[in-house]
């Protein structure tokens, strides 16, 4: 026969589970968006380059070379967007991983508290 404070223990585990539920959606949330706003920042530099590296008629050689320079800036800022970008990807993996990990654990535990 369980005691109460092993009855209340069972009773609070659900309870951990459903924290941990949370808890991954909330950090796979937020690196979501941190994802997604990489990824807008992403198309915002290329499609910035492209508009400055496109010809332009009449314009001097050193025009010209000024808006190559540009246009290769703002590539350069698209490819650290896109790296930042794969970083939280690779977060929301990872939290997942662990945070899933974690609740099989409790699972088992909850499972041979069951038997």
């Amino acid at each position: 026969m369980k005691t109460y404070k092993e009855l209340k223990q069972d009773l609070d585990e659900p309870n951990e589970l459903n924290e941990s539920r949370f808890l991954r959606k909330g950090v796979a949330t937020a690196y979501a968006m941190r994802a997604r706003n990489e990824g807008k920042k992403v198309e915002k530099n290329l499609s910035n380059a492209k508009q400055t590296l496109r010809h332009r008629p009449n314009e001097t050689t050193e025009d010209q070379l000024k808006r190559m320079q540009e246009g290769l800036i703002e590539m350069c800022d698209a490819n650290i967007a896109l790296r930042k970008q794969l970083g939280a990807m690779t977060a929301i993996i990872v939290c997942g991983q662990l945070l899933n990990e974690r609740t099989n654990k409790q699972l088992e535990i909850l499972l041979k508290n069951i038997h």
